[in-house]
């Protein structure tokens, strides 16, 4: 970056304010006019394409699901065996999928170094014809890269309950007042001051939280697209030592050790506080997942597939 772009993110960042620090990270071109159930994506000042929300999927589908995220583990399972369910496919998971020469069912990239350094997987997930679900982060650097894609996918946004485009991130004093009297919210009270980032929500209209991992917000996605029973594969957070089920130089090592405590963990903790009161159930299939069995019950793929089949509709019965 030379001297004027320097002084040009300077000013920008001087220009949105602490109240809209979390669009630091967008292009200065890029911009969004929202709506009620969509919203219209301007790059320079022009329109782009229309976006539609994460909530107008709300509780559309129906029985299992299979969430696919790309730990170590996820090179030792045959995703064949899953193929008449349901899936979503995490960052670049989607590399496994195309291997395997099946389709997602939904695909969930919402970390920027995604689309910086791993631009291919975002282009084979939105070209795979799954709904795709980005964050305003990835909006920007697809108007950056290749905006005819936007038009192409089924693509919608989805937020976090603390940072929507446009509008001035709550305090957390305000999100505390706001979430602790919210029956559709579950934050951690002992974790006041995460309160923004780490919980559960399965609203798609209010926003998911973040949890310092895509596999959080897939969980909350799975959820909240109307999924009982949901299956978290390649979830090793570290478990292993590894990074990835496949070798790439343009990934660096995950931030799980540093994110686990408290973040990563206290967000399963709500998913498993949530559980209990609205009635769906999250299995954790990585039996060397850092998160622990105490939390999201461990078990392996043959029991899976017995319990999502007793929890039928399957993807062709919807």
């Amino acid at each position: 970056m030379n001297m004027l772009q320097k002084l040009c993110t300077i000013y920008r960042r001087i220009q949105l304010g602490e109240k809209f620090k979390h669009q630091y990270n967008c292009h200065p071109s890029f911009n969004i006019k929202r709506g009620n159930n969509a919203c219209i994506v301007l790059w320079n000042k022009l329109e782009i394409a229309e976006i539609p929300f994460a909530h107008q999927l709300q509780n559309t589908f129906h029985g299992s699901c299979f969430v696919i995220a790309s730990g170590p583990s996820l090179a030792e399972v045959d995703l064949q065996s899953i193929a008449s369910y349901d899936t979503i496919s995490l960052n670049c998971a989607i590399k496994k999928f195309n291997d395997s020469a099946i389709k997602p069912t939904h695909c969930i990239i919402v970390d920027h170094r995604i689309f910086d350094t791993q631009w291919a997987c975002v282009k084979a997930s939105i070209l795979s014809g799954a709904n795709c679900f980005f964050s305003y982060d990835g909006l920007s650097r697809i108007c950056e890269r290749e905006p005819a894609l936007l038009k192409q996918g089924n693509i919608f946004l989805i937020e976090s309950i603390s940072r929507k485009f446009g509008i001035p991130r709550p305090t957390k004093l305000a999100c505390q007042t706001d979430f602790y009297n919210d029956s559709e919210v579950f934050v951690d009270d002992k974790l006041p001051e995460l309160c923004r980032s780490v919980g559960f929500s399965a609203n798609l209209e209010k926003g998911l939280f973040s949890g310092k991992t895509v596999a959080t917000w897939a969980t909350q996605l799975s959820v909240a697209l109307g999924y009982k029973k949901v299956f978290i594969i390649g979830m090793d957070l570290g478990g292993t030592g590894k990074k990835h089920f496949y070798a790439d130089n343009n990934n660096k090592t995950p931030d799980f050790m540093r994110d686990y405590e408290p973040h990563i963990r206290a967000c399963f903790e709500q998913v498993r506080r949530a559980s209990l009161v609205e009635g769906f159930e999250v299995y954790n299939l990585s039996k060397d997942s850092t998160l622990p069995h105490e939390i999201i019950p461990k078990i392996d793929i043959e029991e899976a597939l017995k319990l999502a089949k007793k929890n039928l509709p399957t993807k062709n019965n919807h």
